[in-house]
């Protein structure tokens, strides 16, 4: 599963903003339920794709502000 569909399965699910650590607790579902078992390699995706969330869909998430 690539970064981009991590992150449009995520927002699909967002109906209303969120918290940021909800954000980061549905990225990380994900990227489990995409088959990876690994807690360093599920880090390792983990970082980067909350990071290109906050950049591609700053209005899902509801603490901030956000100055990027």
């Amino acid at each position: 599963m690539t970064q981009k569909d991590i992150i449009e399965s995520v927002h699909k699910g967002i109906g209303s903003p969120v918290p940021f650590s909800e954000i980061v607790h549905r990225i990380s579902s994900v990227i489990v339920q995409g088959g990876e078992t690994s807690v360093p390699a599920v880090f390792g995706r983990l970082e980067p794709a909350s990071i290109a969330y906050v950049h591609t869909y700053p209005e899902d998430i509801s603490d901030g502000p956000w100055d990027i």
